[in-house]
């Protein structure tokens, strides 16, 4: 075990001892809020800070907005030269990068104010972190925390430990510094693009499924990576203006690619569904049209790398390709962050459908939240493709 993994490890049980972290008399102190538009400002910032009655000022340089989030917009420079005036003040910090974090930390110590993470705030107020509450993650963790740590003796590295040792820390601590330590290259996402990757390696003859292809960005990576070599591409994607867009990937025509506007699920039929023409469009009972749901087994004849970004029914796809998973026993690259057990779940499918014998690997390829955890999941060990791929 190496020593980042041992002290993930070590302060993983000693914060599941502690109490939930709240921040004291949050509605009614004076709150300054800090990278007030990066993503999460832009995400949670409004809400959180409609909640404050103490609200003091958006700290933000580049903007040119005399409000922000209803808080007025200072400088980091009238931040530090007015904060003090607020006594038992805090600053929500939403940043969503190392450099960032830094300055927020460095002017929080110039300002003399306490600095808190925004996700603290998010559970207080019952903000939601992907598609369950901040605070019910936290105690759905807890809940099953005996089977993510034998997860853990599952993974064929000491980085997936760590990296699950870390989201699991964030989720009950949420502090994000944890995943800092352990962020993997988002480039290499499901797949790699460079010898050195440390994800997956693609063959050339690859049969290839997306699911949740949205408007194609991972296709376009496929093909790129393969130099268009590859036995054929099957992309699903429910939503009606993504697939619209998704239908017309490439100028020129590609062979054996085949787009189909269906969700996949572990049944044929039809599912409420949330249709905004975004990345985040799913599977919903309060949807606002109706999708048709299909199998894996009923639309693929073979299957060697399977991606799946469904929006949390990551587990109900992979119980509609039973027998792909039985007789071809690809490889699968699963988002694993949208719900709480999601990486148990599909651990447990590809178990009962595919085999015990996977070999299992998990990177964390966004360090400032929730988002981008994937679990590669391997008949072989290691990243190169299996010898039906190639």
């Amino acid at each position: 075990m190496t020593n980042l993994t041992h002290t993930l490890q070590t302060e993983l049980f000693e914060a599941i001892e502690r109490p939930e972290p709240i921040i004291e008399q949050l509605q009614d102190r004076a709150v300054f809020l800090l990278a007030p538009l990066s993503m999460l400002g832009r995400m949670h910032g409004t809400s959180i800070a409609s909640t404050c009655s103490g609200l003091v000022a958006a700290i933000d340089d580049v903007s040119t907005a005399a409000t922000i989030h209803g808080a007025p917009r200072w400088t980091s420079a009238q931040f530090i030269a007015k904060a003090r005036a607020y006594p038992d003040a805090i600053a929500l910090d939403f940043s969503c990068n190392p450099g960032t974090r830094g300055l927020v930390q460095q002017l929080c110590k110039e300002a003399g104010i306490e600095r808190i993470d925004c996700v603290v705030a998010q559970a207080q107020l019952k903000r939601w972190a992907v598609y369950e509450a901040v605070g019910t993650y936290r105690r759905r963790t807890l809940e099953r925390f005996d089977d993510f740590l034998k997860l853990a003796e599952r993974f064929d590295d000491d980085l997936s430990r760590a990296t699950l040792y870390a989201n699991l820390l964030f989720r009950v601590t949420y502090d994000r510094s944890h995943l800092l330590q352990i962020w993997a290259n988002p480039a290499d996402e499901y797949f790699s693009y460079y010898p050195d990757g440390n994800t997956f390696q693609l063959g050339s003859r690859e049969h290839y499924c997306d699911c949740g292809a949205y408007r194609g960005p991972i296709v376009q990576k496929f093909l790129e990576v393969t130099a268009h070599q590859y036995a054929s591409i099957t992309a699903f994607e429910p939503d009606p203006a993504n697939f619209a867009i998704l239908q017309q990937l490439s100028r020129h025509p590609l062979h054996n690619f085949h787009a189909i506007n269906k969700a996949v699920s572990n049944a044929p039929g039809e599912l409420s569904f949330h249709s905004d023409g975004s990345m985040g469009s799913h599977v919903s009972n309060q949807g606002n049209i109706s999708v048709a749901t299909t199998r894996l087994d009923d639309e693929l004849e073979a299957l060697t790398f399977l991606k799946l970004d469904v929006e949390g029914f990551e587990p109900q796809a992979l119980q509609g390709a039973a027998r792909l998973l039985r007789t071809h026993r690809p490889r699968i690259a699963a988002a694993a962050y949208h719900a709480t057990h999601d990486v148990l779940k599909i651990v447990e499918q590809v178990d009962q459908h595919a085999g015990d014998d996977y070999h299992y690997r998990l990177r964390q390829h966004y360090g400032s939240y929730y988002y981008d955890l994937v679990l590669y999941a391997s008949p072989i060990a290691g990243v190169e493709p299996p010898p039906q791929a190639h």
